[in-house]
């Protein structure tokens, strides 16, 4: 028997499988998944997979969709983030999964999107977070310190959040909920983004 993080790390993984397939997902950038023996579990092997360091990986992107072009950015790429050059009929864009470690300082995570950013200079990316940190301008109920260091380094970045006010939020477990994880844009891509939701 796993225990129970791991167990629920397992169901959320298989959840995501059936997501995947059910609605034709072609790029999903994901936080904290479940990983055992080296290897990201109950992946479907046909679909690419993106990650680095995978023993101790808290983030990766899965294409499923074999006509999308993606390489991975190793210079960029690290055990908590993952960026991508993806390539989806004429346009080139930039997908960029994130994990910022709840006891690690905030600056640690500012200095890899900042090389990130500079990489990427001049061309659309998005990116999802896990952010471990709470704001109301990102539609949580609370703002922590973490939250308004985000915040700062988001507007001093000339990035966009793009969350949406709603009824779900991001997270929930036995501890509670909250709106811990952001999806943010460079101002070429926020023009892109349509029907950005919390699902089901």
């Amino acid at each position: 028997m796993l225990p129970n993080k791991l167990t629920s790390l397992r169901a959320a993984t298989d959840n995501l499988m059936q997501i995947i397939n059910t609605e034709n997902i072609d790029i999903s950038l994901i936080q904290e998944s479940y990983v055992c023996q080296n290897r990201i579990k109950c992946i479907t092997r046909s679909y690419r997979t993106y990650a680095y360091g995978e023993d101790k990986s808290r983030a990766a992107i899965i294409i499923p969709n074999d006509t999308i072009g993606a390489i991975m950015i190793t210079q960029c790429s690290d055990n908590n983030m993952v960026i991508s050059e993806i390539k989806m009929g004429q346009e080139t864009f930039y997908a960029a999964s994130a994990y910022m470690e709840f006891n690690d300082a905030m600056e640690n995570s500012f200095k890899k999107i900042e090389r990130i950013l500079e990489f990427t200079k001049g061309v659309k990316i998005i990116m999802t977070i896990d952010s471990n940190s709470r704001s109301t301008l990102w539609h949580d109920v609370t703002t922590n310190a973490r939250g308004i260091l985000l915040e700062e380094f988001v507007a001093s970045s000339q990035l966009h959040i793009i969350n949406k006010e709603s009824p779900m939020t991001t997270f929930h477990s036995s501890r509670g909920q909250s709106n811990i994880d952001i999806t943010i844009t460079d101002k070429k891509m926020l023009a892109a983004i349509e029907n950005w939701e919390i699902s089901e």
